[in-house]
C-alpha cells in the first residue's frame, strides 16, 4: 500500500523550494513533472484510480521509496479537491506552507504582472478594485485572487473538517528556508529518515523576476486587511504565524 502526501498550498509561498527539498530525499518520490502541477484531485471528472495516478505522475518510481508526494498549490482553495484527496487515501498527509499574507499577495500580483496576465497598477488592484483583465488563456484557478488566497484561516477551517490535525503539517515559509531543524521536522512528520540533509537548503528557487517598489500605504492597507485572518489562524492552531 502506497503512502502519500500532498503539498496543497499556498501559491507564492516557497512551495517549489519545499518540493525540491523533498525530492532530494532518497526515501521520497515526488510527482513529475513539477510543472505543470498535476492537479489530479482538482479535476471535475475525478477518477479514484490509483493505478492511473501512480503511472501518470510516478512512472519514475523504483519501489524503494516510502512515500509519494505531489505539489498542487490550488488544492487548499477547493473543498472538492480536499474531499477527493481523502477519498483517494484516508491516511494522506497534507503539507500547508504559509507565507506572510501581505508578502504573498504582493508576490502573487507581481508574478501575474511579469507573466503578462495582469495589467493593472498596485493602486488599481488593492485600492480602486478596478475590474480584472480579460484572460487570454485557460487557467484552472482565478489568478487575480490576491487577497482571498491569503485568508489562510478560512481555508484551514475547511480542511480540518475532513482531516485530523496530526495529519496536516503547517509550515511558515520564512522559518523554513535554510533551516535544517525545520526540514528534519518535516521529514519526521512524513516518516522518512530525518537524519538526511539535502545539499540545496540554501539555494533559492522560483523568485519573482521583478518586484517594483510598493508604497507604504498599500502595505499598511494589506496588513490591516489580514489582521482578522492572522488572529483567527492563531486561535485555530495555537501558534502565532504572523
Amino acid at each position: 500500500m502506497y503512502k502519500t502526501a500532498v503539498i496543497i498550498g499556498a501559491q507564492r509561498s516557497g512551495t517549489t523550494y519545499l518540493y525540491r527539498i523533498l525530492d532530494r530525499h532518497p526515501e521520497i518520490c515526488c510527482a513529475k513533472p513539477v510543472k505543470p502541477e498535476p492537479k489530479f484531485f482538482l479535476d471535475e471528472n475525478f477518477r479514484n484510480d490509483k493505478l492511473l495516478y501512480f503511472n501518470t505522475f510516478y512512472s519514475h518510481r523504483n519501489n524503494s521509496e516510502k512515500i509519494f508526494i505531489e505539489k498542487s498549490t490550488s488544492y487548499y482553495e477547493y473543498e472538492n479537491a480536499i474531499k477527493n484527496i481523502l477519498r483517494f487515501d484516508k491516511n494522506v498527509k497534507l503539507i500547508f506552507m504559509l507565507r506572510n499574507p501581505v508578502d504573498r499577495a504582493l508576490s502573487n500580483y507581481f508574478f501575474s504582472k511579469n507573466n503578462g496576465i495582469e495589467n493593472r497598477t498596485l493602486e488599481e488592484v488593492f485600492i480602486k478594485n478596478k475590474e480584472t483583465p480579460v484572460l487570454k488563456k485557460n487557467i484552472s484557478v482565478n489568478p487575480f485572487d490576491y487577497l482571498k488566497r491569503g485568508e489562510y484561516s478560512h481555508n484551514l477551517k475547511m480542511i480540518l473538517k475532513y482531516i485530523s490535525e496530526e495529519n496536516i503539517k503547517i509550515i511558515k515559509s520564512e522559518d523554513f528556508f535554510g533551516n535544517s531543524a525545520e526540514i528534519k521536522s518535516l521529514y519526521k512528520f512524513l516518516g522518512v529518515d530525518e537524519r538526511y540533509l539535502p545539499d540545496i537548503i540554501n539555494e533559492p528557487v522560483n523568485s519573482s523576476k521583478k518586484e517594483e517598489f510598493v508604497p507604504l500605504g498599500i502595505r499598511n492597507l494589506l496588513e490591516q486587511y489580514y489582521k482578522f485572518f492572522n488572529k483567527e489562524l492563531e486561535e485555530i492552531t495555537g501558534k502565532r504565524f504572523f
